[in-house]
């Protein structure tokens, strides 16, 4: 993620930049897999050596009191792209940057960052939602966007055992889906109809260091953690440069339109 840059990191870190991986665009059949079905799995983007950098940041981070984002989201830091030079590395990374660009257009804008947690042996489940239930508000035009989407970058090695995303297929074509807002769990405004997304889902298994890209509309979620290890998760939700908020602070224009 070229954090070498920003990073407090000697000399003599592993993460040197000849590590470091190139840039690459979607292929023609990762981007009809995204379209169709709303996500697709990009692999081998990011080294070992900068894992490592990175969960190093989170372990700093998530012991500072100031980051705490609440007892239903332990382990999370929120905003974490302005709490962090790694972080902003991560967020404004020209790896993601070019990988997205034929999706997220014209230009590109950070909406939000975040580093999601499933702590060893949690139950705490995220419920099936859409994240643009959270980032749109219908009443106000400069919310608005027609391509917003997440990167979800895994740090550990994500699977069903450990927490890894669940998804519907083909579900970022349907619009807002009714939802409930609920007191519990990590993602509150939980999708009505959770029967049948539990029929459709489907499991995103990855490796760490690859990347989930997902489009803002599609349904996902994640369930707890029943190994030994924890698994974290660095997400940065994306969107065209031309809308003119994002969500607080975290709203920055990186490519213009």
């Amino acid at each position: 993620m070229s954090v070498m840059s920003v990073s407090s990191a000697s000399p003599a870190s592993p993460a040197s930049p000849a590590s470091l991986t190139p840039t690459y665009r979607l292929t023609s059949t990762q981007r009809q897999r995204y379209d169709e079905d709303g996500f697709v799995v990009v692999p081998d983007l990011v080294p070992p050596a900068e894992l490592e950098e990175i969960d190093r940041e989170i372990d700093r981070l998530v012991a500072d009191p100031a980051n705490d984002a609440g007892a239903h989201r332990p382990g999370w830091v929120m905003d974490v792209a302005r709490r962090s030079d790694i972080g902003q590395a991560v967020a404004e990374d020209e790896r993601l940057l070019t990988l997205i660009e034929d999706i997220v257009q014209p230009g590109i804008a950070i909406h939000s960052t975040k580093l999601v947690t499933k702590l060893p042996h949690s139950e705490i489940e995220c419920h099936w939602h859409q994240d643009e239930a959270f980032y749109l508000r219908p009443d106000d035009p400069s919310t608005h966007s027609k391509t917003r989407m997440s990167v979800w970058l895994p740090l550990q090695a994500a699977h069903e055992r450990n927490g890894c995303l669940w998804v519907v297929p083909g579900s970022q074509r349907w619009g807002i889906e009714d939802y409930t807002m609920v007191d519990y769990g990590q993602c509150r405004k939980k999708i009505d109809r959770e029967a049948y997304a539990n029929e459709h889902a489907i499991p995103v298994p990855v490796a760490a260091g690859a990347v989930v890209l997902f489009s803002a509309w599609t349904w996902h979620h994640s369930k707890g953690n029943q190994t030994d290890r924890v698994r974290r998760a660095f997400i940065v939700s994306y969107q065209e440069a031309t809308v003119g908020r994002g969500a607080g602070e975290r709203w920055k224009v990186l490519r213009p339109a």
